[in-house]
């Protein structure tokens, strides 16, 4: 029964994140997601029988950890004759001053109430780290089938909003266009984007393995190539801007992962890809492109300048993780105001180092070079690991779209950026506590290359 469960426990997650969390109104929607998270933590921390992670996988829990830490930093209180002197606190000193109070000792954060309400976030993304990693006993095709399945139904609630104007599953939401799950379009465009690699993987697994003349290798080949053409249609019906840029060096670096033939190319169109998937970013943030949650006036660039800008005046200590919402007013100009609000940068680098400065620069730094380090050593290895060079690809359209959006703060993109990188770290069989102690029992775990991957003994 353990097995079994073990074996659902990651597709079934997933596909909850992708019904469930296409956005952050979805209060209560979120909580059971958090809920389910820190369960599967507790289940990789209590389990008799778990992997034991290699010095890439340990990396994920320590940067989980390090956002925690720092999240915590920001609540603790200091004196007053301490924070008075942090870098854009001028205007907190002068409203006390103003009611004629004395200044009392306050944390790093602007807005402590909601820097603390940020803290379950990281559930969602460290329970799916927990539950690939540590527990390690689940089927790699299974997790393919788990995401296609929620891509479909949100290409399918795309399209009835587009033919019949709904229904959308949030009360603020890109009303008129294909947002499927989410209540913003460009994150069901993300999605899109992220499914593609995987889905090439299935094939090029199949292909690699010559299982072209079995029914079952090509009935998984045709199912496969059918939910990219699927995933196509979305991108087609999303109109996103930044996908149709973004999906041919996907596309193209996936290629290398569907057809065998073309592996020894691989780095060269890994390199072409990455050298388009540049060039796409500087043209996304290039373009004036307005979206509902900013000013009828103000356009991402717009945003950026601004952002920038606090950033310079907070620096280096920041305002507090999710205090974006109310401090970026403070910059807006009140002749242009209007029924629209700014409630994100449209850029999860630069809004991150406005809430959390310096310390939170270098912890984002030190994971992109953790990124790039690991994907390098993925794409040059003799034999490349097909969900491997999935998980670089998928975590590099979303990491790219995140220059020019925050799909990362949904929980359904947290969870394909966790078993993106989970892929990447490539677990493999390890000893478990119970086989040390006894030496005569053994276990299993994920082999990338075996369809029955599971636990045995």
């Amino acid at each position: 029964m353990t097995r079994r469960l073990r074996h659902f426990a990651v597709p079934l997650f997933l596909l909850l994140c992708l019904l469930l969390g296409g956005s952050g109104q979805g209060v209560w929607r979120n909580l059971a997601l958090q809920l389910c998270g820190l369960a599967l933590i507790g289940w990789a921390l209590l389990a008799r029988s778990r992997s034991l992670p290699t010095a890439a996988a340990r990396a994920l829990p320590v940067f989980a950890g390090l956002w925690l830490l720092l999240l915590v930093v920001q609540l603790v209180p200091l004196p007053p004759g301490l924070w008075s002197q942090f870098p854009g606190r001028g205007i907190v000193v002068e409203s006390f001053a103003l009611r004629g109070q004395p200044l009392p000792w306050l944390p790093l954060s602007l807005a402590p109430a909601a820097t603390a309400a940020a803290l379950p976030a990281i559930a969602v993304f460290a329970g799916m780290v927990a539950a690939l990693v540590w527990l390690g006993a689940y089927r790699a095709r299974w997790v393919i089938g788990a995401l296609m399945a929620g891509t479909f139904v949100s290409v399918t609630l795309g399209a009835l909003q587009l033919v019949q104007g709904g229904p959308y599953l949030y009360p603020i939401a890109n009303f008129g266009a294909a947002a499927g799950l989410f209540a913003n379009s460009n994150h069901q465009a993300t999605l899109l984007l992220a499914t593609i690699p995987f889905l090439a993987a299935a094939v090029g697994r199949e292909l690699g393995r010559g299982k072209t003349r079995s029914s079952k290798g090509l009935s998984r080949i045709l199912i496969a190539s059918g939910a990219l053409a699927v995933v196509l249609v979305g991108l087609a019906l999303n109109g996103s801007m930044a996908a149709l840029l973004l999906v041919v060096p996907v596309t193209l670096a996936s290629l290398a992962i569907a057809v065998p033939r073309m592996s020894r190319f691989g780095g060269s169109l890994a390199g072409v890809a990455v050298v388009i998937l540049l060039a796409a970013i500087a043209a996304i943030a290039l373009i004036s492109d307005p979206s509902s949650a900013s000013t009828s006036l103000s356009s991402r660039t717009d945003i950026y300048a601004r952002t920038l800008q606090a950033i310079a005046d907070t620096m280096p200590m920041g305002t507090g993780i999710g205090t974006f919402e109310s401090y970026y007013p403070l910059y807006e100009d009140p002749g242009a105001a209007d029924a629209f609000y700014v409630n994100h940068a449209h850029s999860d680098p630069l809004e991150w180092l406005l809430e959390t400065g310096l310390a939170g620069g270098l912890l984002m730094l030190a994971f992109l070079l953790w990124w790039m380090r690991q994907s390098i050593r993925i794409w040059a290895h003799e034999q490349r690991e097909p969900m491997a060079l999935a998980g670089t690809i998928a975590s590099a359209a979303i990491l790219a779209h995140s220059l020019v959006d925050f799909p990362l703060r949904t929980s359904a993109i947290q969870a394909v950026f966790a078993i993106s990188l989970a892929f990447m770290v490539e677990p493999r069989s390890h000893s478990t506590r119970r086989q040390r102690d006894d030496g005569r029992r053994s276990v299993r775990h994920l082999s990338l290359d075996d369809d029955d991957a599971a636990v045995s003994e």
